[in-house]
């Protein structure tokens, strides 16, 4: 039994879920005798009152299958429905009348079209009639005990409803009681949420309006992540996390459990899937669950899913700033779905009237199919893909950009995910593959000089077997496979470098040279985890052991992990973590020309603790504290070593720095209620490293106060909502000395460690949301979402003078907005 509490613990997302889905069903109620009274009202004066009228009552209703791992809700929560029921018993209409959460409503209202009644009656004739239909969608515990729901109005009914096993309820007949003109009668049915995967130290899950009406993320749920404890700020909003004081390609970004390079656009753009496709997002700064890895620091990882839609759905958004599309076409009775999603910037359009010769622009989009062939098995094929280009070649030379930086930068991947899902009994099995290509370009052209490319492709095949099951009431498992096999090519050109012995000599006309190198990779792993649940306490112990085999490497990384919580009251929850974290690393490293095929892995073992409250008026409170150990991290190196021939050759990357960081993450937050939801957060942290003999010194990202402040208010189809970041500034060295290089006609700077920091930053977002319904059929929302409102003047570094006497600060991002509007139609 799981108490109001705990529930509301897993709201907050403070545990992760297990990839059961949650069955919402409604059983076909009794036949009820004629007659029988209505909260104790005579039902002969009901007679002698005018003509007799029997509300419907429900015949069928078809179990509704939510996607697995559905976030929790709190106690009690129920969706009601507005239906309208014809004379023949079938929804002819239906509508949302009190909801519960986005994802859960579409659903719910999805599936009332299937649902049959017997009608309504006058007089014995059959009529079409109004009702409020509520589905009360209940967790484990509240499904053991009886749950009672009132109905809300004049001859409105009162329905209970009791669990079964395997997580069905049942309905009790609602009161049959008169329905005079317009009047509108409830009836109840109850779901249960399956119980939480308890594999992950912490885990923080945002629902509903807090994913998609943030300010300063222009309606992209991956963008809440940023303002989450945990996560420094990131230069100029880029689309990476610096997650506990690790290096931002550390913390790892998937898509049905399959890595992807990137989770967003160039430009403060939006991700690169529709966020409608999105139907679990899960965020882990650390102490992640065992199903993922070769990942050193948190992840971020995204469920997919199609749309709920009861005919052909087609939507619509447009902005300042990139237009998008979205398409759903159910077939064969909703078992079915395609779902088609296009999105395109036109920076290219814009920017050159302000900034000539620069070019940026992106693309992605979606298809997916699915198909569900009964409630226990489906499948789906999800092929998707994202393109990104900057090009500031054509700005040179105009006072716009600086000669000798990159000019050109670009990514691009395509992925095709094919999954098989079967649940049978209290056992869940996935079976899903993925192919992949990615593209990372970036050249320069400094004055006076040829051109400069470096290609980095690679293509990806991988697979994986997830398994759930419930042994006994007191043990859980998930256990699993997961492999995949990379071939990196890697293509260069750049100045021929210097032999080796010989001392440095001038360059007036540099030799280009083209590189190509390739190096294959492969990393199966297994995975498994038991979760012994002694109530109070809940033990989590699991292992992943992963072969990683690249270079000249062959290692065995054996990854344990444990999580352990303790309820000493259903409001009070102590937990602690600590385990393993293994990363191969990047595959540039590992080329046979110019990088270090031997490069080891990087290994972190973090550890953390921590405490959950449930405080009045649905307010949670999240501490935890955490520190981590890094090891082995790579670094680049221009050290002489013996190669395999014995002749002497350059290693350009070698792991020997270590690293630790620790720090105190706070989250007070109110989830969505009465149309309010917002959230402070604050973390308190410090991030080091230290070569082979040397000193600890800060993180070149590290920040040692990041505060982040977001509330949102809805009502009457307004939603105001504002966001606040104040965050440390990062360190920065400072110009030591100079010299004067008359081979090449310029000063050189020599820079002192990391002794200064950037000015604090400090940024003000505002969102404003208006929603409107066109005759039921056109539903949408306009809304105006704007960055950094009061012009803040952030300092993102130092741009110097040519002989670095003086310095001014690189901007950050000026005043950014959009004006968009989002459209429905079905």
């Amino acid at each position: 039994m799981r108490p109001r509490g705990r529930a509301l613990a897993f709201v907050a997302g403070l545990f992760a879920f297990s990839a059961s889905p949650c069955v919402v069903s409604a059983q076909v109620d009794a036949g009820v005798p004629e007659g029988s009274g209505d909260g104790g009202a005579d039902p002969d004066a009901r007679v002698s009152a005018g003509p007799t009228r029997t509300p419907p009552r429900l015949i069928d209703a078809p179990p509704i299958t939510l996607p697995p791992g559905t976030e929790p809700i709190p106690p009690g929560s129920s969706v009601e429905l507005v239906l309208t029921i014809a004379a023949d018993g079938t929804v002819s209409a239906a509508e949302i009348g009190t909801p519960l959460r986005e994802d859960i409503d579409a659903i719910v209202l999805a599936s009332a079209s299937d649902m049959t009644f017997e009608p309504a009656r006058r007089d014995g004739v059959a009529v079409p009639a109004r009702i409020r239909f509520r589905y009360a969608v209940a967790t484990e515990a509240e499904a053991a005990a009886p749950i009672d729901g009132e109905g809300e109005g004049e001859g409105e009914g009162e329905g209970e409803s009791e669990g079964e096993s395997e997580g069905e309820t049942t309905s009790a007949p609602p009161p049959e009681v008169e329905l005079p003109d317009e009047d509108i009668t409830t009836f109840g049915a109850t779901g249960v949420v399956d119980p939480p995967e308890a594999g992950a130290a912490s885990r923080i899950t945002l629902t509903g309006a807090e994913l998609t009406t943030v300010p300063g993320t222009f309606g992209e749920p991956l963008r809440v992540v940023a303002a989450l404890p945990g996560v420094a700020r990131s230069p100029f909003g880029l689309g990476f996390f610096l997650v506990r004081g690790a290096n931002f390609q550390n913390t790892g970004f998937f898509v049905d459990g399959f890595p992807v390079p990137i989770l967003y656009h160039f430009g403060a753009g939006p991700a690169v899937i529709s966020s409608r496709l999105v139907t679990r997002q899960r965020f882990y700064a650390g102490g992640y669950p065992v199903a993922f890895g070769r990942f050193s620091a948190g992840v971020v990882a995204l469920d997919t899913g199609a749309p709920a839609a009861e005919s052909i759905h087609l939507e619509l958004e447009v902005d300042a700033l990139r237009a998008s599309a979205l398409a759903v076409i159910p077939f064969d009775d909703h078992r079915g779905s395609i779902t088609l999603a296009y999105r395109r910037s036109y920076y290219d359009l814009l920017i050159p009237l302000f900034v000539p010769g620069l070019y940026i622009e992106y693309t992605d989009y979606q298809a997916r199919l699915e198909y569900h062939f009964n409630d226990h098995f489906s499948a789906s094929l999800f092929v998707f893909g994202s393109d990104d280009v900057l090009d500031q070649s054509g700005a040179i030379g105009g006072g716009t950009t600086s000669t000798g930086s990159n000019t050109s930068l670009g990514y691009q991947f395509q992925r095709a995910i094919a999954r098989l899902d079967w649940r049978v009994d209290d056992t869940t099995i996935r079976l899903s593959g993925s192919l992949g290509r990615d593209a990372t370009a970036f050249g320069s052209r400094p004055a006076n000089m040829p051109a400069q490319l470096f290609l980095l492709t690679n293509v990806i095949a991988a697979l994986r077997l997830d398994i759930a099951t419930t042994i006994t009431p007191w043990l859980r498992s998930n256990f699993g496979i997961d492999a995949s096999a990379t071939v990196f090519s890697v293509d260069v050109t750049a100045p021929a470098p210097m032999g080796l012995g010989e001392y440095q000599r001038p360059v007036f006309d540099p030799q280009l040279i083209q590189l190509q190198s390739s190096v294959a990779r492969g990393t199966p792993g297994i995975y498994g985890e038991a979760i012994l649940d002694f109530a109070p306490v809940e033990i989590s112990l699991g292992i992943r052991l992963d072969i990683l085999r690249y270079g000249t490497r062959f290692d065995l990384a054996p990854d344990p992990r444990m999580v352990a919580r303790w309820h000493i009251t259903p409001d009070v929850v102590v937990k602690a973590a600590t385990g393993l974290f293994t990363q191969p690393p990047q595959a540039f490293q590992t080329i046979s020309t110019g990088g270090n095929p031997g490069l080891g892995p990087q290994r972190a073992w973090q550890t953390s603790a921590g405490l959950e409250l449930n405080l009045p008026e649905q307010i949670e409170l999240q501490v935890t504290g955490f520190y981590s150990q890094m090891y082995d991290i790579a670094r680049f190196s221009q050290n002489i070593v013996p190669g395999p021939d014995g002749q002497p050759r350059r290693e350009f990357f070698r792991a020997d720095q270590e690293g630790r960081a620790y720090g105190l993450e706070f989250l007070l937050r109110r989830p969505v209620e009465e149309g309010f939801y917002g959230w402070i957060s604050y973390t308190l942290s410090r991030s080091e490293r230290q070569s082979t003999g040397g000193n600890w010194v800060p993180f070149s990202f590290d920040q040692t106060h990041v505060l982040n402040f977001v509330a949102s208010y809805a009502f009457e189809g307004w939603r105001f909502g504002a966001s606040f970041q104040l965050a440390t500034g990062r360190p920065t060295s400072s110009v030591c000395g100079t010299s004067y290089d008359a081979d090449a006609n310029e000063y050189d700077a020599a820079f002192c460690d990391r002794g200064e920091r950037l000015p604090i930053y400090h940024q003000l977002n505002i969102r404003i949301d208006r929603d409107f319904n066109i005759d039921n059929v056109v539903t949408g929302t306009v809304y105006l979402d704007v960055l950094n409102v009061y012009y803040g003047q952030n300092a993102e570094g130092y741009i110097y003078q040519y002989d670095y006497q003086r310095s001014v600060t690189l901007p950050g991002l000026p005043i950014l907005g959009t004006l968009g509007i989002r459209g429905s139609y079905e």
